[in-house]
């Protein structure tokens, strides 16, 4: 029996531009036969395969390469040299706006990127319905699309390449903007096409989101190929590569505004083991972390996220999770309280944040966000080296008596 063949194959595949110092530069280019302009290597040899189903992250820095894969892979620009191969319809959501024209209507505007993607007209006519509901843009519909704000082009940028149906989805930070309501539409379109076995390219900076949804992941870094593997190693190794260029200006990712999200929170606040409020803990003490959530709609299963982070340096401490702890999520109420019980928390001395997200079922769709900064801190009657302290005692080899008394 033969193997199947990838749904994407990339081999050596290379983009170069020309940049030149000043627009005149080109005519006197091409008038002379001299050479003015230099070339920029977008991409550099990067070669990678994706089997048909599945769901491969891209990652990397803004200026990595990343939009100029995409761009090949949606047919938009050609490559310098290297071979890409397709199996399928592709269908891309790149930069916002791509293929609108301002002057035209968002329906006008829908039939045609639906057209620009190879629908036929009856196939429009039929779909049309289906990308206008699924927008949830309202009489804004038949509004020239200048007027639309980002979340708005992207709802209907996402609306019809999601809904004419392709073998290849190409999303390109389409989750970076909108409300928590349409990001969770957006995911859950994603979760039907990978259940259909569709093969999906999605790029973010949103690493959560990547790790939750693709098998494997490509990190790009200057045009080339950084590593390309399961997503989990892959987002580790970025992760610790940004951390280690920039140290002093972490990223920070652009949420949704909770007063338009489904679930939200009315209270994040750190207490003792008695449930009572408190900054100031020594070393080893419990904690708890109280948690409130109001959920407009009683039936929408939320999951909630607690991490700690050392105010410091943004050093991650640790995260607590109702969904990879296998909890089920909040469902049936609108309001929750929730209390975090830590036990004998080892931080050593300093101040730390709290950070909480509320989630929605699949613990995919950040509702909300709430930050103590700083959240708490640990006191102590000496400056410590390390993150933890950890219980410990000094033995001599060749003896069963101690040499000192237990530490901590």
């Amino acid at each position: 029996m033969a193997p199947m063949q990838p749904a994407v194959r990339a081999d050596r595949l290379t983009k170069h531009y020309r940049v030149y110092r000043r627009p005149a530069d080109r005519l006197i280019e091409l008038v002379s036969r001299r050479q003015r302009h230099r070339a920029f290597a977008a991409l550099e040899d990067v070669s990678f395969e994706v089997e048909k189903g599945e769901t491969i992250g891209i990652v990397g820095q803004n200026g990595a390469g990343k939009s100029t894969l995409l761009k090949l892979l949606a047919g938009v620009t050609e490559p310098t040299r290297g071979t890409l191969h397709t199996v399928g319809k592709i269908a891309s959501i790149l930069e916002l706006g791509t293929g609108f024209h301002p002057e035209f209507t968002g329906r006008d505007n829908a039939a045609l990127n639906a057209a620009i993607l190879g629908l036929p007209p009856e196939e429009i006519r039929e779909r049309l319905p289906a990308i206008l509901e699924f927008s949830e843009l309202g009489s804004f519909i038949d509004q020239p699309v200048k007027t639309y704000s980002s979340g708005m082009y992207m709802r209907l940028a996402f609306s019809v390449a999601v809904n004419i149906d392709p073998d290849i989805p190409i999303i390109d930070e389409a989750l970076a903007v909108g409300d928590g309501h349409f990001q969770k539409k957006c995911i859950d379109r994603i979760r039907e096409f990978q259940e259909r076995e569709k093969t999906i390219l999605f790029c973010s900076h949103a690493l959560y989101y990547v790790t939750s949804i693709c098998r494997r992941t490509l990190w790009l870094d200057g045009g080339r190929v950084m590593s390309y593997g399961p997503s989990l190693e892959v987002i580790h190794d970025y992760e610790r590569f940004l951390l280690e260029r920039d140290r002093t200006h972490p990223a920070e990712e652009t949420l949704p505004d909770s007063r338009v999200s489904p679930a939200r929170f009315t209270l994040v606040e750190v207490c003792n083991r008695a449930g009572e409020p408190q900054t100031l803990f020594a070393r080893g003490d419990d904690m708890s972390v109280r948690i409130r959530v109001h959920a407009d709609d009683s039936q929408q299963p939320v999951h909630l996220l607690v991490g700690v982070v050392r105010s410091a340096d943004e050093m991650q401490c640790f995260v607590a999770g109702t969904h990879p702890d296998g909890l089920p999520p909040l469902v049936g109420q609108n309001d929750y309280e929730v209390l975090l019980q830590l036990s004998e928390v080892p931080l050593t001395r300093g101040d730390y944040s709290v950070i909480a997200f509320v989630g929605d079922e699949h613990a995919l769709t950040v509702f909300d966000r709430r930050d103590l900064r700083p959240g708490f801190s640990i006191g102590g009657d000496k400056w410590e080296v390390g993150l933890i302290g950890v219980r410990h005692r000094w033995d001599e080899v060749r003896s069963s008596t101690p040499l000192l008394p237990a530490g901590r």
